[in-house]
């Protein structure tokens, strides 16, 4: 299907593009999960099932792996000064630094949080005539701006630098300050990744009984992984489900999916299958034994 060229008003047929316009706007995603699984791939040549399924449960923070060296750069003895809480900062983000989106660290936190501080400042200036043009404006919609954004704060070009600081490194240090105020305010320093990482699997209608609602949703629970990881856990925003499976060996298949196959709070697979969700432990890929059955007849 061909669409209409979008020409502006009052111009001759000779003046309008004869490009073709596109659907779409190649928004893809960032590319860090598809990346570590294609690693993972490629780094043995047969795999069981167990193998496959402990891909998909891979946490490893390599998207965010450069911005916590460029904490531990940014803080140095000179930039701490007497500043306690930076110190402390970056005590954290290198002591509990593990590599993977754990949900027991804090460093992964506070490396997540400068992440999206440094961005936003940068792309405040950058785009501030975007802003003035249209207010409903949001860089945030825009998935591929990990790219740009590296670029600047690693070749540091001065005249996109914000003319409040004096360097790019000053624009670092602020952004670490502000990470530690909002860090302070949100539980502290210290707190790990899992206070902003919890399950929140809710029934429709929870909210909306008084009391006994809470009864319908899922417990809450900590969990690693992030946005970036091929275990992909953001509050409600997961897995659906996870299987692996060979075409004739079905017996030996997994499947994973959260929460259970009934709808009904008082059925028992109404929450019988979350726990190994949570947990990633392997369940069977076929059904057991038949237990119940429902007979439609017209």
């Amino acid at each position: 299907m061909k669409l209409p060229s979008l020409s502006p008003p009052n111009t001759t047929p000779d003046a309008v593009d004869s490009t073709p316009a596109k659907l779409g706007d190649g928004n893809y995603e960032v590319g860090s999960r598809a990346r570590i699984i294609r690693d993972r791939l490629m780094a043995k040549e047969r795999f069981a099932p167990s193998d496959l399924l402990d891909i998909q449960l891979e946490t490893s923070a390599t998207f965010l792996s450069r911005w916590h060296d460029l904490i531990l750069r940014t803080l140095t003895p000179a930039a701490i000064g007497d500043k306690g809480d930076r110190a402390q900062f970056r005590e954290l983000v290198e002591r509990t630094w593990d590599g993977h989106a754990s949900a027991g660290s804090a460093g992964y936190r506070l490396t997540r949080m400068f992440r999206e501080q440094v961005s936003e400042t940068v792309i405040t200036f950058v785009l501030a005539e975007c802003y003035e043009t249209d207010a409903s404006f949001n860089y945030r919609t825009v998935r591929r701006r990990e790219g740009p954004i590296w670029k600047l704060v690693t070749e540091r070009p001065m005249h996109l630098l914000d003319p409040q600081y004096a360097t790019w490194d000053a624009l670092l240090v602020g952004a670490v300050d502000r990470v530690i105020e909002r860090a302070v305010r949100e539980g502290g320093l210290s707190t790990p990744w899992s206070r902003s990482n919890v399950t929140a699997y809710r029934h429709p209608l929870s909210s909306a009984i008084p009391i006994v609602g809470r009864w319908l949703d899922m417990p809450l629970h900590p969990l690693s992984g992030d946005l970036y990881t091929p275990r992909m856990q953001w509050g409600a925003d997961a897995a659906s489900q996870r299987m692996v499976v060979s075409p004739g060996r079905e017996a030996s298949g997994i499947m994973h999916m959260p929460t259970g196959q009934s709808g009904h709070p008082l059925s028992p697979y109404y929450a019988n299958s979350h726990e190994a969700w949570l947990k990633g432990e392997p369940t069977p890929f076929l059904p057991g034994t038949t237990e119940h059955t429902l007979t439609l007849t017209p």
